[in-house]
């Protein structure tokens, strides 16, 4: 075997290409790892604001909300890699965990670099052979003078073979590390389909928070910046796109100078219309309402309201919506200025007092356009799971070619759910490749087609 044969090649040394690299060396493949950044890890550096939120807790609790419509895909890679398996395997490289709100799992040491200094030492003591400032050209099956087929990768330090290869080259979600998107075109150049890609899990830009409109049907005579950087515990959020609800999600809000984000807003974000749909933006159809106080419907906040405002006819309306509802003085304000309910209590209409409800339980903005990639944490679609075996990450498209990580379609909430789908499918993909790689080729073919 020479020094450009490999038994399995991984492409794309994310997490998911660490662990799938990994996990094939342990079952005694020969593994080459290329990256096509100066250093492998680069986008993990970002996880979790810089803490890397390793796995979650939750996940069999919250499996099939967290992972919306395509989670069934991942029982048999959870059921194999756990998220207890996650945290037990990083402390046995030295990276112990602990638990904070909601599930979501943390190094001790509070930082990216510790995980990804763990990975990387594992790699080199293992053997692995890591290749950086590698860009892959081209993916190839080719067939040799015996009669068996193989894989040709072609990159810009030369070409290497191996008898599978592991796509693991991310999605197009933070470009800047280099998730370009390179991976679903080698996907596709071996006959496999691509789903609609979205950017997920980002903020969401409003029209009004720029200066220059507001927001919808509320009057308002000035932009929204008087709220930016206020940050609510609880709300409700329901997607509207030609005035139908297209999602709803509840959590945290934070105001931006742009728009807003937080977790129930990025939750949104893959809903947004894209592609031929974009001139919805324009027409202001898509739209995003906000309830402030979920846990009240729109007639017991009246109800409410309308008490107190006959036990303190005097008591200025900014003041009993603050007793009433424990609100920020900004937003209380934002919502009075609106209404024009800025009064005492008796000097209140009926019409307004509906605004001022109307403001509580259903502010709507108009959303002026997408996230750009840069800022979206993971890619909505991808490689169609549909041609790929849950099981083995195999392609059933092509053999000896297996897939893991947000190259496929599959898209997690934040707290930890994303890495933990990069983990499990890394670990499946690296066993099933080592096996296959053992095995002649034409049994390799056998397997794919069962």
């Amino acid at each position: 075997m020479n020094d450009r044969s490999f038994q399995v090649i991984v492409i794309g040394a994310g997490p998911s290409g660490m662990m799938a690299a990994l996990k094939a060396r342990s079952e005694g493949a020969r593994v080459l790892l290329l990256e096509k950044n100066s250093a492998p890890g680069k986008k993990l550096l970002l996880t979790g604001h810089g803490r890397c939120n390793l796995t979650n807790r939750t996940i069999p609790d919250t499996f099939r909300e967290r992972y919306f419509e395509n989670a069934r895909f991942l029982n048999s890679s959870f059921h194999t890699l756990s998220p207890q398996d996650v945290c037990d395997y990083f402390s046995s490289l030295g990276v112990s965990t602990h638990e904070e709100d909601a599930g979501r799992m943390f190094p001790d040491a509070q930082k990216s670099q510790a995980v990804l200094d763990a990975l990387i030492k594992k790699i080199d003591s293992e053997g692995v052979t890591l290749l950086c400032d590698a860009e892959v050209l081209s993916l190839s099956r080719k067939e040799g003078k015996d009669g068996e087929s193989f894989w040709e990768v072609e990159t810009s330090k030369g070409a290497y073979t191996a008898a599978c290869v592991i796509l693991a080259t991310g999605g197009k979600a933070f470009p800047q590390t280099g998730s370009t998107g390179a991976g679903y075109q080698l996907a596709k150049s071996v006959g496999h389909t691509v789903t609609p890609l979205i950017p997920s899990l980002s903020p969401l830009y409003l029209s009004g928070f720029d200066g220059k409109s507001t927001a919808a049907g509320n009057g308002a005579e000035e932009g929204e910046a008087v709220l930016s950087g206020l940050t609510l515990e609880q709300v409700r959020l329901t997607l509207q796109v030609s005035e139908k609800n297209v999602a709803k999600t509840e959590g945290g809000l934070l105001f931006t100078h742009q728009g807003i984000s937080g977790p129930s807003a990025m939750r949104l974000s893959r809903y947004l219309p894209e592609g031929k749909e974009k001139s919805l933006y324009e027409d202001g159809k898509v739209r995003v309402q906000v309830h402030f106080l979920p846990n009240l419907r729109e007639e017991e906040v009246e109800a409410k309201l309308l008490d107190a405002m006959t036990s303190e006819p005097n008591r200025a309306m900014r003041n009993i919506l603050h007793s009433l509802f424990m609100l920020p003085d900004r937003l209380v304000g934002q919502i009075l200025f609106k209404a024009g309910g800025d009064l005492p209590a008796n000097q209140v209409t009926k019409a307004v007092r509906k605004k001022i409800v109307s403001g509580l339980c259903a502010t709507t903005y108009t959303v002026s356009h997408p996230a750009p990639w840069e800022i979206a944490y993971v890619t909505r679609g991808g490689v169609n799971i549909k041609e790929v075996d849950p099981k083995t990450m195999q392609s059933k498209v092509a053999p000896g070619l297996l897939f893991c990580g947000e190259i496929l379609d599959i898209d997690g909430d934040s707290g930890g759910y994303n890495l933990q789908h990069a983990w499990a499918s890394g670990f499946v993909a690296g066993q099933t490749a080592s096996t296959l790689s053992m095995m002649p080729q034409k049994m390799i073919s056998a397997q794919n087609k069962r």
